[in-house]
């Protein structure tokens, strides 16, 4: 029977089979997605009869460790151990990746094959998980919510942004957090107008509203998701506009399930915040796929044609930004399942004073 590495290479070669011969994979999250392989270097060569995986000696053992298909070891130059390949079985178009970098392209330019480049045909594969990678997915959120409610103390005036964030990214590594997503987005008060603000020297004052993203990985596979607060005491605009964008949260929520476009999500959320008058201060997408890496497909934008398919994990995170007075995100992590909608994320997220 067929390991799911097997059925990954044969629905992405699927994909490219009328177009192409063979389709060589570089980009390492691609690899780790169709092979297995973890390391930090190899290139993949898909074919009809499976997958080709060309590493160094640094990796061989490795790759005889983790990797599905068959591996080649390669001494001086992949480039010449790939063309006897190419040679042996009789590939005359030759598919790429378009993300590869100009090294590589202008290798395989020199070589007398059709090159035939590929966008995000392997990402799309990826955008629907099977089980194991959503089970994974959502151990990175439990470690990334624990850890959160462990600093959560910590998160209280006179404290800066950077203390706040250098205890939370530890808090995630001592739970187990293989590797940090991103770093943690910690910005209060004017900072939490501008929505990827990392963290600064800046107190914490009464009347703040800071704004916390974060992540874990957990087997390769990450996690997403924002909370806000507000530091003593709220004024009357400030309630309301964290229950603008909590409404607006809830309202995109609600839409996600199997069929419905993604960017029918987006739209959910965008049209309640237009109508509250602050439109113009949600500025980027209300979601974007998490997995392997913490930014893929589906995007959920109102650009976005895709339709959401069961498997599909995303983030629902609008937002309201207003340069002088700050900013509310309020970020979930949803998987659907059964043609419905599930939440991962599981911190209350009711307007709360710290």
């Amino acid at each position: 029977m067929p390991n799911k590495y097997e059925n990954r290479v044969k629905k992405v070669f699927d994909r490219i089979v009328a177009s192409s011969d063979a389709f060589l994979i570089t980009n390492l999250k691609n690899i780790r997605y169709l092979t297995g392989f973890r390391g930090s270097f190899a290139i993949a060569l898909l074919t009809g009869q499976g997958c080709y995986l060309f590493v160094d000696f640094r990796y061989l053992k490795q790759a005889q460790k983790e990797a599905a298909g068959e591996i080649l070891l390669f001494k001086k130059s992949w480039i010449d151990t790939l063309m006897s390949v190419i040679k042996e079985k009789n590939i005359q178009r030759l598919s790429f990746e378009d993300t590869c970098s100009y090294e590589i392209f202008s290798m395989l330019e020199r070589q007398k094959i059709e090159l035939i480049p590929q966008k995000l045909q392997v990402e799309t594969v990826r955008a629907v998980k099977d089980q194991e990678e959503i089970d994974s997915i959502k151990k990175a959120v439990d470690i990334a919510e624990r850890a959160f409610l462990n600093i959560k103390h910590c998160i209280k005036a006179n404290v800066s942004e950077r203390a706040i964030a250098v205890a939370l990214e530890n808090e995630l590594r001592l739970l187990g957090s293989e590797s940090i997503p991103f770093p943690v987005i910690v910005a209060s008060g004017k900072n939490s107008s501008m929505p990827h603000w990392n963290a600064s020297d800046r107190v914490l004052k009464n009347g703040d509203f800071v704004i916390i993203d974060w992540g874990a990985g957990y087997d390769g596979y990450f996690s997403d998701m924002t909370r806000t607060f507000i530091i003593g005491e709220a004024t009357e605009v400030q309630k309301n506009i964290y229950e603008i964008v909590k409404k607006a949260n809830i309202s995109a929520i609600q839409c996600c399930s199997a069929g419905v476009e993604a960017k029918t999500i987006d739209e959910s959320a965008r049209r309640l915040i237009e109508d509250a008058g602050y439109g113009e201060n949600f500025g980027h997408a209300t979601g974007h796929g998490v997995g392997l890496d913490v930014h893929e497909l589906p995007k959920i934008s109102s650009e976005s044609e895709v339709k959401i398919d069961n498997g599909m994990v995303f983030t629902v995170e609008p937002g309201v930004y207003i340069e002088e007075s700050g900013g509310v995100r309020i970020e979930d992590m949803v998987v659907i399942k059964e043609n419905r909608v599930k939440i991962l994320t599981d911190l209350p997220k009711d307007f709360e004073i710290l």
